[in-house]
C-alpha cells in the first residue's frame, strides 16, 4: 500500500521582497517604513537630501523645484542670486519662453493682415 511516488522538486528561485517601489535617489526598494513621499518622489529616509548641500531633509524641511529638492537655506540662497526660480537654478527663465511665444504670435498675426 506504501507506493512510492516520484518527487517533484521545483526550482529554487532567489528571495525577491514584496516591495513594488523603488527609490529616486538609490533606485533600491523601498518598504513602508522607511518610506518619504515628496512631490510625487518616493524616497528612503537617509536618501531624501538637498540637492546643493546633501543635507538629510524631512517633510518640514524641504523645498521642490522642477523636480529637485532642496533645504530652505540653500532655496533662498539660489533665489537670491539671480533673483528668479529658473535662473539660480541653472534654467532658463519663463519670460524667455513668453516672449518667443508672443512674437511668434506678432507674426502669425501680421501675416494673416
Amino acid at each position: 500500500q506504501n507506493q512510492s511516488r516520484p518527487s517533484r522538486q521545483t526550482p529554487r528561485q532567489a528571495f525577491q521582497p514584496a516591495c513594488g517601489e523603488t527609490c529616486s535617489a538609490c533606485l533600491k526598494p523601498v518598504y513602508p517604513m522607511e518610506k518619504i513621499t515628496a512631490d510625487k518622489y518616493i524616497f528612503h529616509k537617509t536618501c531624501f537630501r538637498c540637492k546643493q548641500c546633501k543635507t538629510k531633509l524631512s517633510m518640514y524641511n524641504y523645498t521642490p523645484l522642477h523636480g529637485e529638492f532642496y533645504c530652505i537655506f540653500h532655496y533662498k540662497q539660489l533665489f537670491k542670486r539671480k533673483g528668479n526660480y529658473d535662473e539660480g537654478f541653472g534654467h532658463a527663465q519663463h519670460k524667455n519662453q513668453w516672449l518667443l511665444r508672443n512674437t511668434a504670435d506678432m507674426v502669425h498675426d501680421e501675416s494673416e493682415v
